[in-house]
């Protein structure tokens, strides 16, 4: 008798996000995507961990503008938004598959738009586990502890497992069903368990058939003609009465590089020239596929001592082994190695497509071979000193100038952050705003033309400064529930001396503030 799983992952485009980056847990997020003529519309959105009650009108297909407003009163932190990606979606929903390879030979994702299930074949592999409930029990602990939300459960069929996932499995009960009593397990189930299109969902809503029981009691003849053929087949399929194929991924081979040998190392040097033997070996299969390594795992055995790992993080993929082999001496130079090595082991453990960029016809030095050398000083600063101190400012979409960036490790995998409509918005505020801050606003005398005019005069510095032109103001406001409301007019103001500064009124203090200089 067949052994389907069916693990579903609810809510997946916002759990990979927050797997991916950590940092959004704590935050409310909202992914959007494009309605033609429509504008941006919400795709996906989900509380931040602190966050429960005040977005609780969030509906997904709403306008990404009146999801923004009901955001608006989380309280101590802001809504992440950015671009819903489809494509990313998919590629990590098929990457978790490769990772259930320990539980079945045979594993896939479900075939729908958007996917957000996991199917394994598990016939013959519960006897490994202790039975089908202890397998089905210790796939869904393994992603959890993982740090994913999962609901799980163990069908005769895909379909049957499907809907038991769906709306049988709990967070700590993951039901293993049989063919014995299938029919009355599946019977008080709702309609929307069959993975029907919506169209005829609402159909047999509306014509008052809620659960499949009630469908199964109907004539199958006359059903293919009012409901189409869908229904059907979807029946049987979850009954068993009609096959399903399991569409299922190939893993993914490691990128590996492997030395062995009877004959122990017994200095630094032997070890990084087998090293960069091993690395010529392990991009020679990367470039076939035009790809580079991104991020490089080694580990050095020796005769007694513990294995030593090592792990090298680059900026962008390359497929150069010298600049690779200088990294990973790096690392080398500082570890503190086991005598005897007689075992080196390198491997990829991430890959990305290599920048393909235009020679300059006559060899002069273009943009391309800046972008090497800037990489390639990142990539040997980040391993030197460590990932969290080579970083580089990212712009924010936040009013509050002095919360408008934040710092990124720039080993870290580069993705876009905001939205693109947010991104839009920033970088035009970026466009007034000045590269250099002073932290904090320093406080001067300032002359105004009435109580809300612009500034005419203003001492700062030990000096006088006379405006003689001025742009503004940018009134920038927060909410309550930031904590501290700020609420500042900002003037771009051009000196006597050619000189252009970013000043702000201050409503709370009633006082003038210089917040940053245009150089």
């Amino acid at each position: 008798m067949p052994k389907m799983v069916c693990v579903w992952l609810p809510n997946w485009p916002l759990q990979r996000l927050r797997h991916e980056r950590p940092e959004l847990r704590s935050r409310s997020v909202v992914l959007f995507a494009s309605d033609g003529s429509r504008g941006p519309r919400v795709a996906a959105w989900a509380h931040g961990e602190a966050q429960r009650a005040n977005s609780a009108g969030i509906q997904i297909g709403m306008p990404l503008a009146e999801a923004e407003a009901l955001l608006a009163g989380h309280v101590g932190s802001t809504a992440h938004i950015e671009a819903h990606d489809p494509a990313a979606d998919l590629t990590g929903l098929r990457e978790l598959a490769r990772t259930c390879n320990d539980f079945s030979p045979l594993f896939g994702i479900e075939d729908a738009k958007p996917p957000e299930c996991l199917l394994l074949d598990v016939t013959g592999c519960e006897h490994l586990f202790g039975g089908e409930q202890e397998l089905v029990d210790r796939l869904a602990e393994d992603l959890r502890q993982r740090g994913f939300q999962v609901r799980a459960a163990l069908a005769p069929t895909i379909g049957a497992a499907w809907a038991a996932a769906r709306c049988l499995a709990k967070s700590h009960q993951q039901p293993a069903l049989s063919n014995v009593g299938l029919d009355e397990t599946l019977a008080p189930l709702p309609i929307t368990s069959l993975r029907l299109p919506l169209k005829i969902i609402e159909t047999l809503l509306e014509l008052g058939l809620r659960r499949i029981g009630q469908l199964r009691a109907l004539p199958r003849e006359t059903l293919p003609s009012r409901f189409g053929p869908d229904l059907l087949l979807r029946l049987d399929q979850a009954f068993g009465d009609a096959p399903e194929l399991l569409v299922s991924e190939r893993p993914l081979e490691p990128i590996v590089a492997v030395w062995v040998t009877d004959e122990p190392l017994t200095d630094r040097e032997s070890l990084k020239f087998v090293s960069g033997q091993l690395l010529e070996e392990l991009l020679g299969r990367l470039k076939p596929v035009r790809e580079g390594v991104r991020q490089l795992f080694c580990q050095i055995k020796g005769t007694a001592a513990r294995p030593v790992e090592l792990v090298v993080n680059l900026v962008s993929p390359t497929d150069i082994v010298k600049h690779l082999l200088e990294l990973l001496s790096l690392q080398i130079d500082r570890a503190g190695l086991p005598e005897g090595i007689s075992f080196l082991r390198l491997e990829a453990t991430s890959v990305g497509s290599l920048v393909t960029r235009q020679r300059d016809l006559f060899g002069f030095e273009t943009d391309a071979d800046t972008y090497r050398e800037v990489s390639s000083l990142l990539d040997r600063l980040s391993n030197r000193l460590g990932a969290t101190a080579v970083v580089h400012a990212v712009l924010v979409p936040d009013a509050q100038p002095e919360l408008a960036v934040r710092h990124e490790p720039y080993v870290a995998e580069q993705r876009t952050t905001v939205s693109s409509h947010s991104s839009h918005r920033t970088q035009q505020s970026a466009q007034t705003r000045p590269l250099r801050l002073f932290t904090p606003p320093q406080r001067i005398e300032a002359t105004a033309a009435g109580p809300e005019g612009a500034p005419m005069h203003f001492r700062w510095d030990r000096r006088d400064h006379r405006v003689i032109r001025c742009w503004g103001p940018e009134r920038i406001e927060t909410g309550w529930w930031r904590g501290q409301s700020i609420c500042r007019d900002y003037f771009r103001v051009e000196t006597q001396t050619g000189q252009h500064f970013w000043l702000f009124r201050c409503f709370e203090q009633a006082a003038w503030f210089i917040h940053g200089a245009f150089d």
